[in-house]
C-alpha cells in the first residue's frame, strides 16, 4: 500500500497487471475538486482530452440532487469529453439476470460512441452496476478502461475491489464471471447519504464481516461506533469507511460467508439483498466455527451481537424460511466447488484471522443451519 502525501490516495497491486489507485475524494463533481479529472488523465496517458463514458444507477441519479448539472459543469470545467449518452439503468440483482439486457445497453452504447482502448467507463452505484458496466468494459474492443465510482457502504468497502465482473443465471448467483480489474476507484462518501437504510445497515454488516475475518482493532473501532453507525450518523460511517478502506487495500479480501450468502440469494430469487444475505452467512460460519473449536463461544456471540446491533440481521425476519430448506442451503457448498474448483471454505478462527475448512463436515453444517432456524424462530 502507498499513501500519497496530502491527500487519501492509496494503490492496488493487481497480481502481474500492476496497480490501480483508490482515492476518496469529497465533492468528485465539484468544480474546484480537480481530483477526478487528474485521475482521469493518469490513467489514459494521452495528450488528448479524456472520452468518457458514464454508466450509472438510476436510483442515484434521482436521489442525487443536482448531479447531472453538476457532472456537466465538471466536464466542461476540465475539458472532459463525455461520449454517447449516459446509461442509466436500475441497481439490484436483476439487472445481473435478465439475460444480458443490460450488458447490452452498456456495451451498444460503447460501441456506438466509438469507445476505444484510451477512454474510459465511469460506472457510478453499487455491486450490480460494476458487474454489468464492467462486464461490458471487459468484452469492448478486447477490454477498456473502467472507473469504479461506489455509492453504497458494502461497495466502498467491498465490490469496488473485485477483481471479476459476474452475471447470474436463474438458479446460480455469480454463474457467469470475466476478469475484470478496474483503472481506478474513486471514492466519494456523500453518496453514502442518500442510500436506503436496508442497504445502509448491509454495508455496516458487510465491514463487520471484514473486521472480522481479518483486522481485530478494526473490529473495536466499529464495535465502538456501532450505535452512531445505526443511526445514520455520517462522521461515524465516513471514520469508519475510511478505516475499512485501508484495511481492505492493505490486508485484501475474504470469501468467509459467501458461499452461504450467495446461495441463499439465489434460492430467495434475488429477492434477498446481497448485503442482508452476508451477515447470515457469517452467522452460519461463525457458529460452525465454534462447533469444530476453532472460535470461542464469546466471540461467537460477539459477531452474533455486533451484527444484531447493526441491524444488518433484519432481512432474517423475512428470509428465515430459506434456512428451513437445509439441503438447499448446504448446494451451496456444492456450488462453491463448481465456482472455486475447491471444497474448501474460509472460517473464522478468532477475531481478525481465518481458517481454511478444506472439506466442510456436511452433517454439522446441516446442525448449525438447523440450529439457526431454531434460534430465529425464537426470535
Amino acid at each position: 500500500m502507498a499513501k500519497a502525501k496530502g491527500s487519501e490516495s492509496y494503490s492496488v497491486d493487481w497480481s502481474d497487471k500492476g496497480e490501480y489507485e483508490v482515492r476518496f475524494m469529497d465533492g468528485i463533481f465539484d468544480v474546484e475538486n480537480p481530483a477526478l479529472a487528474e485521475m482521469l488523465r493518469g490513467i489514459t496517458n494521452d495528450d488528448e482530452p479524456s472520452r468518457v463514458m458514464l454508466v450509472a444507477d438510476t436510483n442515484v441519479v434521482h436521489r442525487t440532487e443536482g448531479l447531472g448539472t453538476r457532472i456537466g459543469k465538471y466536464v466542461q470545467e476540465y475539458g472532459i469529453r463525455l461520449v454517447g449518452g449516459a446509461v442509466v439503468i436500475g441497481g439490484g440483482e436483476k439487472i445481473k439476470a435478465d439475460g444480458m439486457q443490460s450488458v447490452m445497453r452498456v456495451a451498444t452504447s460503447a460501441l456506438d460512441a466509438k469507445i476505444g482502448a484510451n477512454d474510459v467507463i465511469i460506472a457510478i452505484g453499487g455491486g450490480t452496476i460494476f458487474d454489468v458496466a464492467g462486464y461490458a468494459a471487459s468484452q469492448v474492443r478486447g477490454g477498456v478502461k473502467l472507473v469504479r465510482v461506489p455509492t453504497t457502504p458494502a461497495s466502498i468497502v467491498d465490490a469496488a475491489f473485485a477483481d471479476t465482473a459476474a452475471l447470474d443465471s436463474q438458479n446460480v448467483k455469480d454463474a457467469m464471471k470475466v476478469p475484470c480489474r478496474p483503472a481506478a476507484v474513486a471514492i466519494d462518501v456523500s453518496f453514502v447519504e442518500t442510500v436506503l437504510d436496508g442497504v445502509w445497515r448491509g454495508g455496516v454488516g458487510e465491514m463487520i464481516r471484514h473486521a472480522v475475518t481479518r483486522d481485530s482493532s478494526l473490529l473495536k473501532k466499529l464495535s465502538a461506533s456501532m450505535e452512531a453507525l445505526r443511526e445514520r450518523d455520517m462522521d461515524a460511517m465516513r471514520e469508519m469507511l475510511s478505516l475499512c478502506v485501508q484495511s481492505r487495500v492493505k490486508k485484501g479480501s475474504s470469501t468467509t460467508a459467501l458461499w452461504s450468502a450467495l446461495r441463499l440469494e439465489s434460492m430467495s430469487g434475488y429477492k434477498l439483498p446481497h448485503g442482508y444475505a452476508v451477515p447470515m452467512g457469517l452467522c452460519i460460519d461463525s457458529a460452525y466455527a465454534l462447533e469444530k473449536g476453532e472460535l470461542k463461544d464469546k466471540d461467537n456471540e460477539a459477531i452474533v451481537s455486533l451484527l444484531t446491533m447493526s441491524g444488518a440481521l433484519d432481512g432474517l425476519a423475512h428470509s428465515r424460511h430459506l434456512l428451513h430448506q437445509v439441503d438447499s442451503v448446504l448446494f451451496g457448498l456444492d456450488a462453491w466447488r463448481l465456482s472455486t474448483g475447491s471444497r474448501a471454505i474460509a472460517i473464522p478462527s478468532g477475531m481478525g484471522k481465518t481458517v481454511e475448512e478444506k472439506d466442510p463436515d456436511r452433517e454439522l453444517m446441516r446442525k448449525v443451519v438447523l440450529d439457526m432456524t431454531e434460534t430465529s424462530n425464537e426470535e
